[in-house]
C-alpha cells in the first residue's frame, strides 16, 4: 500500500457537525491521507434582514420541525464542533458560486482552475447546494457526497424522518461520487441499518456514525489498487423527492414515535424470545433451492430456558449437538452438549461466569475446537475439547475486540474469521480477520467492516461448499432480530476484497407458527436450524423492569 491520497473538502467555514468532523480526522488520522485544500462558501453569510421580512419569509408550514430540531432534538451528530486548530495550515479558496434555480450551484471557471492546480484525488463535500458544472471533474476521483437516506426510495430529507413516517423496517445512507444529474452518480459505499422507529436522535446517530468512516474506507481501495471508477456501481435514484415535514405531518411523526416507544417497551417487558432447535427432513439441494422445507422439532421450550444456535460433531461413532442453552433466570447463556438421542446436557465449564451462545464447532487435524460467541469478554477466543467435552487448550486468536457470532472457514490455504462488533451496528456490521494458521495469530481485513447491511451481514452459522463454490451464511434482521437467515455465495475473499452474492433466504414461516430463524447448520447430509417465537417470561418481565428502572433513576 505506498499510494499516496490528496484530498480537499468542500465547506461552509471551520465548523462542521460532529458525524463530518469525525469523518475528517478519520482521515487525517491515515499516515498516507493528507488533506491539501479548504473550498470555503465566501457567499454562505446569511443576509441580515429586518425582523419585519423574518416574520414574512418564514415557512410557517414547516414550523414544527424546524422548532423540535432546533430545540429539542439531541442528536450527538449534530453538534457543532470547531476545527479551526486543526485545520488552519491548510490552504483555503474562497468561493462566490453562481446560483442557478432554485439550488442548483455552480463554481466559476477560475475558481475551478485553481481548484484543479492542486491535482486532488477527489473533493469531500460538506458545504454548498447541489453542485454542478466543471467542479465535478476539477479532481481525479471527482466530488464524494452523502446522501442520508435509501436514494432507490426516498430523496431530499431530512435524514432518518420519512424511514419512520412511513414505517420503513430498514434505512440506508449512501456516498456517492457526484454527476450531473441529481442522485444519479457512481455509489461508493451503500449500507443498511434497522430502522430505529422509537427515537428520532438515535436514528439520526445510527445513519450518521455507521457513514463516517466511508471516504477512508474507499481511499484504502484506491491505495490498494482498487479503482472505484471501474468498479462502483452507477446509481439510479428513482425514489420520491422528500422535503421537510409539514405541520400536520410532524404531528403525525411525534404521534407515531409515542406509539413506537410504547409498542418498543411492551415487546421488551412481555414478549421474550424464545428459540427451538429442528432438524430439516431435507438435502442441501432443497436448502439452496428454498423449496420442499420441513423440519422436525428436537425438544420443546419453556418460561426458564430455550435452546438455540445448534452445532454438531461426531463423538465416538455417535452425532453430539452442541448449543446455546439460555436461563431466563440467569439472563444468560451457556454452552451445552447432548446426545441427540438423550435429553442429558452437559454444559462446558470455561472458568467463568459470562454469556456465552453460538458454539461455532470445527473440526481440524482430529481435534474438536469451540469458537463460542463471548463478547463480554472483549476478545475472540478459541477452545479445544476433548472427548469429554473438557477443555484442554485455549488460544486467543482476537484481542481487544468484542465479536459476535465468530465462524470460522478455511479457504485458499488460510483460514477466515468472520464476524460481526458488538455494540449499536451489531447485527448489520461485518468484520473479516485472517490468519495462516487456526491457532492464530489473526490480522483484520484491510477495509472491515467489509459491508454494512442489517439484512445480510451477522454471521448464522457454518460456511459449505456445493460444486466448488463456497456459500456463508447470514442473518437478515430487517425487520426484527432472527427473522431470516440469507445463503450467499462468496465470489472474492482476499486480503484487500470481499465480494457476495444472494443465493436463496429461508423464511421461518416455512416451518409453521414460527416468526424467525437465525441460525443454519449443514454438514454431511444433515440440516439444524433453530426457530423463533414470543412468549411471556416473568424472569425476562422482572428483569427488564429492573433495568428500566434503574435507567430511570
Amino acid at each position: 500500500m505506498s499510494k499516496k491520497i490528496s484530498f480537499g473538502i468542500l465547506c461552509n467555514s471551520y465548523l462542521f457537525e460532529q458525524w463530518e468532523a469525525n469523518c475528517i480526522e478519520a482521515l487525517l488520522q491515515h499516515p498516507q491521507i493528507e488533506l491539501k485544500l479548504l473550498v470555503m462558501n465566501a457567499g454562505n453569510e446569511q443576509k441580515k434582514l429586518s425582523l419585519w421580512q423574518k416574520v414574512k419569509e418564514y415557512p410557517y408550514k414547516h414550523f414544527l420541525y424546524r422548532a423540535y430540531k432546533r430545540y429539542f432534538l439531541k442528536a450527538t451528530s449534530y453538534r457543532i464542533v470547531s476545527l479551526e486548530k486543526e485545520l488552519k495550515k491548510i490552504p483555503v479558496i474562497n468561493c462566490l458560486v453562481i446560483q442557478k434555480g432554485k439550488h442548483s450551484t455552480y463554481f466559476k471557471s477560475e475558481d475551478t482552475a485553481l481548484v484543479q492546480s492542486y491535482q486532488l484525488d477527489f473533493l469531500l463535500r460538506f458545504g454548498f447546494n447541489i453542485i454542478k458544472g466543471d467542479i465535478l471533474k476539477s479532481s481525479k476521483y471527482g466530488v464524494w457526497s452523502f446522501h442520508h437516506a435509501d436514494s432507490d426510495d426516498i430523496r431530499g430529507g431530512p435524514t432518518g424522518f420519512w424511514e419512520i413516517y412511513l414505517k420503513k423496517n430498514t434505512s440506508a445512507v449512501v456516498l456517492q461520487q457526484l454527476s450531473e444529474q441529481l442522485d444519479q452518480g457512481k455509489i461508493l459505499r451503500k449500507g443498511y441499518v434497522k430502522t430505529i422507529d422509537h427515537s428520532f436522535a438515535q436514528q439520526i446517530d445510527q445513519l450518521m456514525g455507521m457513514s463516517a468512516g466511508w471516504p477512508l474506507q474507499v481511499c484504502i481501495d484506491l491505495m490498494n489498487g482498487i479503482e472505484i471508477n471501474h468498479t462502483a456501481s452507477n446509481s439510479v435514484a428513482v425514489g420520491k423527492l422528500y422535503k421537510y415535514p409539514l405541520n400536520r405531518q410532524f404531528i403525525n411523526f411525534l404521534l407515531r414515535l409515542f406509539i413506537n416507544k410504547f409498542r418498543f417497551h411492551y415487546r421488551q417487558l412481555f414478549l421474550a424470545e424464545t428459540w427451538q432447535i429442528a432438524m430439516l427432513n431435507m438435502s442441501l439441494e432443497d436448502v439452496l433451492s428454498g423449496k420442499n422445507l420441513s423440519a422436525k422439532i428436537l425438544g420443546n421450550q419453556t418460561r426458564e430456558y430455550y435452546s438455540a444456535d445448534p452445532f454438531l460433531t461426531k463423538n465416538e461413532g455417535s452425532d453430539e449437538l452442541i448449543f446455546e442453552y439460555y436461563s431466563y433466570r440467569e439472563q444468560k447463556g451457556k454452552i451445552g452438549i447432548k446426545h441427540l438421542q438423550t435429553e442429558e446436557i452437559k454444559f462446558i465449564d470455561f472458568g467463568d461466569q459470562i454469556h456465552r451462545s453460538y458454539p461455532f464447532i470445527i473440526i481440524h487435524n482430529g481435534s474438536c475446537y469451540c469458537l463460542p460467541e463471548q463478547a463480554d469478554a472483549g476478545k475472540v477466543t478459541l477452545y479445544q475439547l476433548d472427548k469429554s467435552g473438557d477443555i484442554v487448550n485455549r488460544y486467543d486468536l482476537i484481542t481487544a475486540f468484542a465479536a459476535r457470532d465468530s465462524t470460522l472457514v478455511l479457504h485458499d490455504n488460510k483460514w477466515w474469521l468472520f464476524c460481526t462488533a458488538a455494540g449499536d451496528l451489531e447485527n448489520a456490521s461485518l468484520h473479516i480477520f485472517h490468519s495462516k494458521h487456526l491457532h492464530g495469530p489473526y490480522h483484520a481485513h484491510s477495509n472491515n467492516p467489509v459491508k454494512i447491511d442489517v439484512r445480510n451481514a451477522r454471521p448464522a452459522g457454518n460456511f459449505f461448499v456445493k460444486d466448488g463454490n463456497l456459500y456463508r451464511t447470514a442473518q437478515n434482521s430487517a425487520l426484527h432480530y432472527g427473522h431470516k437467515v440469507c445463503i450467499n455465495q462468496v465470489t472474492c475473499l482476499n486480503e484487500i476484497s470481499f465480494k457476495e452474492e444472494l443465493v436463496t433466504s429461508i423464511d421461518a414461516v416455512s416451518f409453521g407458527n414460527f416468526i424467525g430463524v437465525h441460525h443454519i447448520y449443514t454438514a454431511e447430509g444433515q440440516v439444524l436450524i433453530d426457530l423463533k417465537q414470543h412468549q411471556f417470561s416473568w424472569y425476562n418481565f422482572l428483569h427488564q423492569l429492573k433495568r428500566k428502572l434503574r435507567r430511570l433513576v
